[in-house]
């Protein structure tokens, strides 16, 4: 059990990717809407995370609503992402949530830098604790102890 990311950029792609293997959870990768449904009916996964602004044709929103009515698939969470957005891209935000919200997502998060801390403690609210071995986690940077004379 894992999650299914239906993500274009590669980049964003190992950024997510890396950010849940980290707590132990598995991500599976897909970049067209065909890859993710032929993984959905042959995966049980405990989310789903999709990029929203997709190039490679075809509707997100059409993705959700398949997803949502299908029967074996409508209760799996579904999370919509939008990171490092374009200026056009921000100025749709508010009517890209209130509509990924009605078709049933359960969160729209946008992120202008990525912020693995962040999107980890949004992403884990839907998924379980791992029961395997956890890997390194990725930790917010730390100031490093100064010996009590140094200045």
């Amino acid at each position: 059990m894992g999650v299914v990311a239906l993500i274009e950029n590669k980049d964003h792609a190992q950024k997510l990717t890396a950010c849940l293997n980290a707590v132990g959870h598995d991500v599976h990768v897909v970049d067209r809407f065909s890859q993710a449904k032929e993984i959905l009916h042959g995966y049980h996964c405990n989310l789903i995370v999709s990029d929203v602004h997709l190039e490679n044709g075809g509707s997100v929103f059409d993705f959700l609503q398949w997803v949502k009515s299908d029967p074996l698939l409508s209760g799996i969470p579904f999370v919509l992402l939008s990171l490092e957005p374009t200026v056009i891209a921000k100025y749709l935000s508010d009517g890209v949530r209130i509509t990924a919200r009605h078709l049933g997502a359960a969160q729209y998060i946008v992120m202008e830098e990525f912020d693995p801390l962040m999107l980890r403690t949004e992403l884990l609210r839907y998924l379980p604790k791992p029961t395997g071995p956890v890997k390194a986690t990725l930790a917010a940077p730390t100031k490093p102890k100064l010996p009590p004379n140094a200045k």
